[in-house]
């Protein structure tokens, strides 16, 4: 598990009993977080986010910045510049305007950290004699699609997504009408 708890209490200079206390978290659960044994499911990773300032995707691991990117606060001759080098005006990472934010990145934490979509790949190989090597290149290919998909989530907002309905969902709840009293 590739969670940034450890990394994070000791930049605040805590042991793992007062970040336990401080956060109302067991000291066992701590322990597993920062051992790799498990990863911190949603209430626990808010928690510990707000704790130590940052995003909920960065404390899992999945993100190297560790506040959401707010589009509204880039300028947007830098943005638009760096959308085009990169020849996408949408970004392929979970930023403040993504739909269902944290639920998306618990999913990609625990797809990704769980190995289940390549077990999967290799149960379903087991006896066809595929080419191990397009089996290794399908596999890096699904670990390589994250970004896609995260593309195609922040994307759904365009009436011609064939992923709308995820944006349409997401208007119509209480993380999206937070989001727009912020705004």
């Amino acid at each position: 598990m590739d969670n940034k708890v450890k990394e994070l209490r000791k930049q605040v200079n805590k042991t793992m009993k007062e970040l336990s206390s401080e956060t109302g978290i067991g000291l066992s659960t701590i322990s597993n977080y920062e051992n790799g044994y498990s990863n911190p499911k949603k209430d626990n990773a808010k928690i510990l986010a707000d704790y130590f300032g940052v995003s909920v995707p960065y404390l899992l691991g999945l993100d190297e910045n560790p506040n959401l990117r707010n589009p509204k606060n880039e300028s947007i001759l830098k943005h638009l510049h760096t959308k085009i080098k990169k020849g996408s005006l949408i970004s392929n990472k979970i930023d403040e305007w993504t739909p269902y934010k944290d639920d998306l990145a618990f999913m990609l934490a625990d797809l990704i950290n769980s190995g289940v979509l390549e077990n999967y790949i290799d149960f379903i190989s087991k006896d066809k004699n595929y080419n191990p090597v397009l089996l290794k290149a399908f596999k890096q290919f699904i670990s390589d699609e994250e970004g896609n998909f995260l593309y195609l989530i922040n994307s759904s907002g365009k009436e011609d997504s064939s992923y709308h309905y995820v944006w349409e969902d997401w208007v119509n709840s209480d993380e999206y009408k937070q989001s727009i009293k912020k705004k």
